[in-house]
């Protein structure tokens, strides 16, 4: 379902900025969410966009907590709190339920956006996209050789088949030239190009009226209102 909603903009028509830096408004201090404890990688990384757009939109500080995401995986997964539940999000039905209702902030409810389909492989749409949406979710099919480093590139042997070490999603809000940048964990991961285009499944950005009225960054080609109605015409699907 989520194949029909895609973004009415012409990319290849874009100028790439050299660098962006979203990551650059928050703080990072190593917390993980509850995801080195659960499989709530898609609650995380949306929260982590969450506060990124926040903190652009409304100079607001505010940052997630381990309660915050492990709600969402309750909401979006119906995870129960058991092991037998612990099995991920589906990337889709996330989509879905966060184009549909939104996400909860503090006391108030963060703007309703619209998700559109990226080409993970695609380097210049993945940094058009994060420069004038910001900050993008990304699905990789992790290697086992990826644990417990800070930078991720493309590896050759068994430690380095995709989904060798598992499925995960993190949030892509910085790149310089053919290196991007993911949160996850808490921290920041460089990735190589050739990384996200090996082991890269899909890609999300979250089109958001309050990011581009603040950030004047609304790209030409970019039809929000026929996004957004291909957005409700989804959510009829639910």
């Amino acid at each position: 379902m989520l194949s029909r909603l895609v973004a009415r903009m012409d990319l290849d028509a874009l100028g790439v900025p050299a660098v962006c830096d979203w990551h650059r408004y928050i703080q990072l201090d190593g917390d993980a969410l509850g995801n080195d404890m659960r499989s709530n990688c898609v609650p995380c990384g949306a929260l982590r966009r969450v506060q990124i757009a926040r903190a652009v939109v409304a100079g607001d500080m505010r940052r997630p907590t381990t309660a915050d995401a492990l709600a969402l995986y309750r909401a979006w997964a119906g995870w129960d709190g058991t092991d037998a539940t612990d099995i991920g999000t589906p990337s889709d039905q996330a989509a879905l339920r966060w184009a549909a209702e939104g996400i909860r902030w503090g006391d108030q409810w963060e703007d309703v956006p619209s998700i559109a389909t990226l080409d993970p492989a695609n380097l210049d749409h993945m940094c058009a996209a994060i420069a004038y949406l910001g900050p993008v979710q990304v699905d990789l099919a992790l290697p086992t050789s990826a644990r417990g480093v800070t930078s991720w590139s493309s590896a050759v042997g068994p430690d380095g088949a995709p989904g060798s070490w598992g499925d995960h999603r993190v949030c892509v809000g910085r790149y310089d030239g053919r290196t991007l940048y993911a949160i996850t964990w808490g921290i920041e991961v460089a990735m190589t190009a050739e990384f996200i285009a090996r082991y890269g499944i899909n890609a999300e950005a979250t089109v958001s009226r309050s990011w581009l009225d603040v950030t004047g960054l609304s790209p030409f080609g970019l039809d929000l209102a026929g996004l957004e109605q291909d957005a409700r015409l989804l959510m009829t699907c639910i």
